[in-house]
């Protein structure tokens, strides 16, 4: 499975982890969803359901994963290193282009808003 997520005029291609969490979220799209800086390291945004968290071990996070955070509901894109974390939950990383991601969220100082479609788009 793969999403495509937009924002300030990009777009980058992700590639979603086979694992419960990753095809719940998969299941809601399309989303627009209101990203915010959360401690310097990563964007993190609101989900308004859960996620099952079935299948999901402790990983060790890489800048540009894309991760539920179980305990708040919220998704979220790391752009810095972090160390695991219980309740974390990899949902995918870039297909290419990490760098240039990671690059492009870092560079968004203010709240902003990520459309997030299934990748090709079916309709």
């Amino acid at each position: 499975m793969q999403i495509q997520m937009q924002f300030s005029g990009k777009s980058f291609v992700l590639t979603l982890e086979n694992n419960a969490a990753a095809r719940d979220f998969y299941a809601l799209l399309p989303l627009r969803l209101s990203f915010s800086d959360y401690v310097g390291k990563e964007k993190i945004a609101k989900l308004d359901k859960s996620l099952s968290t079935q299948e999901s071990g402790e990983y060790d996070p890489q800048s540009g994963d894309f991760f539920y955070f179980a305990p708040w509901g919220n998704v979220g894109i790391f752009y810095a290193k972090q160390p695991p974390y219980k309740g974390l939950v990899k949902l995918g990383a870039p297909k290419a282009e990490k760098e240039s991601f990671i690059t492009h969220l870092k560079a968004q100082k203010q709240d902003f808003i990520l459309t997030i479609e299934k990748y090709p788009s079916r309709e």
